[in-house]
């Protein structure tokens, strides 16, 4: 995942972070549903997830918030809402307020974005479990060279 993670930041000319959490206290945020999200700054990103699930799962929720990046999920509106903001400040005291464009959680898995992020990250996971593929005798004869 760290592979994917690294080149979808060199795609977006932006550092992406983890930044794990306790379920109880994500779910408490405020937040969406408490599984992830993702954090917008001005020049970077982070995504929080539940550090208590299992591995496959965690990875899921990345592979999720990275789906709403690469689908241009952004803000639908222009200003974070303010309890999502006091939210991230009591959740990750870290970040500061000023420097938050937009959060972005799962608040409706009905939504159509939020559909389009679960296929995206169904996909990624169904691919990097994928065993390696062998090249083809009509690879090899057609596309030499590439």
């Amino acid at each position: 995942m760290h592979i994917y993670l690294d080149a979808v930041a060199e795609y977006r000319g932006r550092e992406i972070t983890l930044h794990p959490v306790d379920t109880a206290v994500l779910a408490g945020s405020g937040c969406g549903t408490g599984s992830g999200l993702w954090i917008a700054k001005r020049d970077s990103d982070v995504i929080v997830y539940g550090a208590d699930t299992t591995q496959w799962h965690a990875e899921h929720i990345i592979a999720h918030e990275l789906g709403h990046m690469l689908l241009g999920h952004g803000p639908e509106s222009t200003e974070p809402e303010p309890h999502s903001i006091a939210a991230i400040s009591e959740l990750l005291p870290s970040i500061s307020a000023e420097s938050i464009t937009h959060v972005l959680g799962r608040t409706d898995y009905g939504t159509a974005r939020e559909r389009d992020a679960e296929s995206f990250a169904d996909l990624v996971m169904l691919e990097a479990m994928r065993p390696p593929r062998r090249e083809s005798l009509l690879h090899r004869t057609f596309f030499r060279g590439r």
